[in-house]
């Protein structure tokens, strides 16, 4: 057996005693002095020491913290005090269960209700103790045990309770029981005005806009810094196509509009336009959003991907200005149904690969190949031959091979990527007539060749409307 453990304990349990004694008689003579109103809703409190008054400890130690139930109980003594410690933490929970649980002060009470709030107390010291934060000494919990007779509750003193001024404790209990007894009631604030009501997304994959905030203390060198009370600052507040919007610095964007599919079509433009600006951003799925209000000073959004489990070191950082940039830009592009087709496509197929969905990235990127790249070459090209309408429409019945063909022979495009369009072709092919898988390799390269086209149809536009925007 340790040393320790024959210690006698006798006179600092006697102490406490005394102590306990002495706030019970304290209390009970500033209650005198009260208004009869007040005395009356000291049992709807925590802090009721009227008679009958009977007290229990537990005293653990190292770290030292006391558990002290309250209680009125008609069977047992006024000013019955029983103290168990102070007891080793490491056999704390052993000597619960046989010693403390089946006393006859518990029994009075409820051992299913004592049992209970004991559960609750040691659960939120477990969440809430850290040897390198300690807590300051004094009173941090004080649970209901009991909701109907006999009145119980539980207090929770981390460190002694002999080391708390008694006056401040009496106070502090009486303040409580004056408030219950005597609601203050404060004006009701005004009713904040809305200025966003609609849907919104987190932008995936995760970014921060703005400067990452850098730790200033070595306590937050060690712990971190608490990022999420950064996250949800509103860092642009714009308008796009005539409805609000508004993005926090933690990569979440809502629009105000309140037909959702409307609110996803606009929310995409504007992500397919961050990814040509050079912000891998993937497509807003439907599941993926929320509903969202945001009022002059306080929100409520509501999304079923968070950035709360991501870790911020992974975040893509950008400057707040490519986001306006980005919302303005959308806008312009979007007003050319073709440029709006062709943004949309890149975007899908651009998502499909990073989720590594290649026949679904593939497919997206070859309709931008087909439908706009090769079609407007060979159209360019017969044009400046001829503008025979019958001609033309023979040529437009051509199949892919044969529109390839032309426009290498006759140089509008490179041997090499000739070479390139057809092994494309024949990998689109294979996924669509007998749905095998694409490797990696060829899709990026799809991929690619598709994106330097929609960046090329992107640039001729602006080129053709900056003219007339002067």
């Amino acid at each position: 057996m340790k040393e320790e453990s024959r210690i006698d304990f006798t006179d600092v349990r006697e102490k406490l005693r005394a102590y306990l004694m002495e706030l019970i008689m304290h209390f009970r003579e500033r209650m005198k002095s009260l208004p009869i109103e007040v005395q009356t809703v000291a049992s709807k409190t925590f802090n009721d020491l009227s008679f009958p008054c009977q007290m229990m400890v537990i005293w653990a130690k190292e770290p030292e913290f006391q558990i002290i139930v309250i209680a009125h109980l008609k069977e047992m003594e006024d000013k019955t005090i029983e103290i168990y410690g102070p007891i080793e933490n490491s056999n704390l929970f052993d000597y619960i269960e046989k010693q403390v649980l089946n006393s006859n002060f518990v029994k009075l009470i409820g051992r299913d209700e004592v049992k209970n709030s004991l559960a609750h107390i040691f659960t939120w010291l477990l969440r809430n103790y850290n040897p390198l934060s300690p807590l300051r000494p004094g009173i941090f919990v004080k649970t209901r045990i009991r909701f109907d007779e006999p009145y119980s509750v539980g207090w929770l003193v981390v460190g002694n309770l002999l080391r708390c001024d008694i006056k401040e404790l009496i106070d502090n209990c009486i303040k409580e029981i004056i408030s219950t007894a005597r609601p203050s009631f404060p004006a009701s604030p005004p009713e904040e005005k809305v200025i966003l009501e609609g849907f919104g997304a987190y932008v995936r994959p995760p970014i921060w806009i703005g400067e990452v905030p850098k730790p200033k203390s070595f306590r937050e060198k060690v712990l971190g810094l608490p990022l999420w009370e950064y996250s949800s600052q509103r860092v642009v507040m714009d308008v796009y196509k005539g409805f609000p919007v508004i993005v926090l610095r933690n990569g979440y964007i809502a629009i105000g509009i309140k037909e959702k599919s409307k609110a996803l079509e606009f929310l995409n433009e504007m992500m397919a336009t961050l990814l040509l600006l050079g912000i891998q951003t993937h497509v807003i799925r439907e599941v993926d959003l929320g509903e969202a209000t945001f009022k002059e000073k306080s929100a409520q959004w509501s999304a079923p991907i968070s950035p709360e489990t991501w870790p911020y070191v992974s975040q893509f950082v950008i400057n707040e200005v490519k986001v306006r940039n980005a919302i303005k830009l959308a806008e312009l592009i979007t007003t050319n149904e073709r440029m709006k087709s062709l943004i949309s496509l890149l975007h899908e197929a651009y998502t499909y690969f990073m989720n590594t969905e290649y026949k679904q990235a593939l497919i997206m990127s070859w309709v931008i190949l087909e439908d706009f790249y090769i079609e407007d070459l060979l159209s360019s090209t017969i044009s400046k031959i001829t503008s025979d309408k019958k001609r033309l429409e023979k040529i437009e019945n051509w199949n892919i091979d044969q529109k390839i063909e032309v426009l290498n022979i006759s140089h509008v495009i490179s041997n090499e990527e000739y070479d390139l369009l057809m092994e494309i072709k024949k990998a689109r092919n294979d996924v669509v007539h007998e749905g095998k898988a694409p490797g990696k390799e060829i899709v990026e390269k799809c991929l690619n060749l598709a994106s330097r086209v929609v960046q090329k149809y992107i640039g001729t536009y602006f080129g053709e409307l900056l003219p007339k925007l002067f």
